[in-house]
């Protein structure tokens, strides 16, 4: 198999996905059964592979703790060494820093003063590692400096490191290339991009701004402050550039949401003769998903099982989402089926898929395994499993999910509290998402909280009382956003309160500095056109700033529908289907206007078209749910 990835994947034909896609299918169902194949094989050497891999973090940390190499220089410092690097116990530590200390000898060794140092911060102290350093700091070396650095780095107190680097500047100690990526690293997690270029300065000023770590870390932590631009400037004048760069580059596209950016790296990284670890796979499953780009997910799962990268569980949870992100949950619950490890990132990466996809029950299913597996249910879970009760609008399954994430004592925190409220708002019990959200202390209401009370009244015809709430929120100075705006004016549309959301679309950025955006005008459109005001809508989306998206352009072809308006229906259906030809809906709703209007003959050339196009319309279905109580 082609270790390269280009899968065809930016090729998409241009067909949009309608059902002339035989070629595309037998070609998927024969990278999948390569695929079936290598998996197999690689199960057979399970024992071979297991543990060869790192996981992502540890890879990253033993690069930036790379150090020189110590060497003992006397019997005394040898023994001493060999019980440090030997010492699994904080009161084992005390005993050897004590002997040393009575000795006289603490100071005399500074490479066993730096394992004490590291030592009592990988125990969880490093506040008793901060006062040795401060007794053994003394002397030009910026040995000791750079180990405590790294142990503040190592141990998460960002602030600590930053703090230190400080006090290295003020003092005759010069920082040096060991020095500048713990306090990068410390900028990158606290996204703290001014400190950032602060300390890049520092880099130029002292002349290590082309030692090929400190310039990873510079790119590392340009792109984690969302700076992708500084990043690739740092990047592109990089001499020497190793796996980790270009992953991290990779990364700050992905991250950016800038996937095909993302993609082109990756293969000028191949070109250079790299290849993928785990890390970087993460990277390029999610860029893929971002695509939607079935074959290329292909390419990508096809490659890691191909080179082992498949044992790494963070590898095996990427490829489930990217499929999700494609839409093809069948072939992410392959993947699940076939890992060998499992974590609580798994099983809500296939439960997400699930939802995403609108397999709701699939998700309800696997949901009722995982309680049964020994994975522990967590507020991620619960939110994935909320959305999935909101799809399939069942009020008995609705109150079965609440009542586990109280009985499991699941933190609900306000983005789950909040789509508790919208999950009853859409399986129908109105009456408990107002109750819920009426006790539901003021202070730990977000606008999201207010958006969905207000979009369930709107949801359940209760235009009247989304706009009062509305008001109820100005009043409590929360401010709107673009989807309190959304479901406002989508209230106004089924409520028939045209006065209002005529208003509301124009204080919404007169008054809220809320852009309207396409789906805005879709709202409107839809409220104007099932009011009878056809002309007004059509002007309106004349008027639009946005080139009118598939959204606007079908509310208008429904309005022309329900009033039988031929005129501006075929006006509408010309722009929907040179958007989206293969949609088939859009060729049935301006069938119905033409046979409304006895226009037969259209009637027969649109089902002409369609039968040229091979679309098939979806067969409609139903659902309903019961109780065995």
């Amino acid at each position: 198999m082609n270790n390269d990835l280009d899968g065809g994947g930016s090729n998409n034909g241009g067909g949009g996905g309608g059902n002339n896609g035989g070629d595309d299918d037998e070609e998927e169902e024969a990278a999948m059964v390569v695929v079936v194949v290598v998996v197999m094989m690689m199960m057979k050497k399970k024992k071979k592979f297991k543990g060869v891999f790192k996981s992502p973090q540890v890879m990253h940390r033993h690069r930036l703790c790379k150090y020189q190499k110590y060497i003992p220089n006397s019997e005394f410092e040898t023994h001493y060494n060999l019980l440090l690097q030997s010492c699994n116990s904080l009161a084992t530590l005390k005993q050897i820093h004590s002997s040393l200390t009575i000795a006289g000898s603490i100071n005399q060794y500074p490479h066993l003063g730096a394992q004490f140092i590291t030592n009592y911060s990988k125990f969880g102290y490093p506040q008793i590692a901060r006062s040795l350093f401060e007794e053994i700091r003394h002397g030009p070396n910026s040995f000791l400096w750079n180990t405590m650095l790294r142990a503040y780095t190592n141990g998460g107190h960002f602030s600590q490191t930053m703090e230190l680097y400080s006090l290295m500047r003020k003092t005759s100690i010069a920082p040096n290339n060991y020095t500048y990526p713990f306090a990068l690293k410390a900028c990158a997690s606290e996204l703290l991009s001014y400190q950032g270029k602060l300390v890049h300065c520092d880099v130029i000023r002292t002349g290590f701004d082309s030692d090929m770590y400190v310039e990873a870390a510079l790119v590392d932590m340009y792109a984690k402050c969302g700076l992708i631009d500084d990043s690739c400037k740092v990047f592109d004048k990089m001499s020497k550039r190793d796996l980790v760069c270009w992953t991290a580059m990779i990364t700050a596209y992905e991250q950016a949401e800038r996937a095909e950016e993302a993609i082109g790296l990756f293969h000028k990284m191949q070109l250079e003769g790299l290849f993928m670890d785990p890390v970087t796979s993460v990277s390029i499953a999610s860029a893929v998903g971002q695509l939607g780009d079935a074959k290329m997910a292909m390419s990508v799962h096809a490659y890691a099982v191909c080179n082992g990268l498949f044992m790494d569980v963070c590898v095996g949870n990427s490829i489930i989402a990217m499929y999700g992100k494609c839409g093809k949950a069948e072939k992410a619950r392959f993947v699940f089926d076939r890992m060998w490890e499992r974590d609580s990132i798994t099983w809500n990466s296939m439960l997400s898929c699930y939802t995403q996809n609108g397999l709701a029950s699939d998700a309800l299913s696997l949901f009722d395994q995982m309680q049964a597996s020994d994975v522990k249910c967590n507020p991620v879970t619960a939110l994935i499993m909320v959305s999935a009760c909101a799809y399939m609008g069942s009020q008995q399954i609705a109150r079965k999910i609440h009542h586990f994430i109280v009985d499991n004592e699941t933190r609900i925190e306000p983005t789950l509290f909040n789509a508790i409220v919208n999950m009853y708002a859409k399986c129908g019990d109105l009456g408990t998402a107002v109750e819920m959200f009426d006790k539901n202390p003021l202070i730990e209401r977000n606008v999201s909280s207010w958006n969905a009370l207000i979009s369930g009244y709107g949801m359940h015809g209760f235009g009247r009382e989304a706009v009062e709430l509305f008001s109820r929120m100005q009043e409590e100075g929360v401010e709107p956003n673009h989807i309190t705006f959304t479901s406002l004016l989508s209230a106004c549309s089924h409520a028939g309160l045209i006065g209002e959301g005529r208003m509301l679309f124009t204080d919404m950025e007169k008054l809220f500095s809320v852009k309207p955006e396409p789906k805005h005008y879709a709202c409107m459109v839809d409220m104007l056109g099932r009011a009878g005001f056809l002309i007004e809508a059509y002007d309106l989306i004349k008027t639009m700033p946005l080139k009118p998206n598939d959204e606007v352009w079908g509310a208008l072809l429904l309005a022309c529908r329900i009033h039988q308006n031929t005129e501006l229906g075929e006006i509408a259906a010309d722009n929907l289907l040179w958007l989206e030809p293969q949609h088939t809906g859009y060729y049935v709703l301006m069938s119905n206007i033409y046979a409304a209007s006895s226009k037969w003959q259209e009637v027969v050339n649109l089902r002409q078209d369609m039968k040229n196009r091979r679309l098939i319309k979806p067969a409609a279905y139903s659902a309903t749910s019961w109780s065995a109580q």
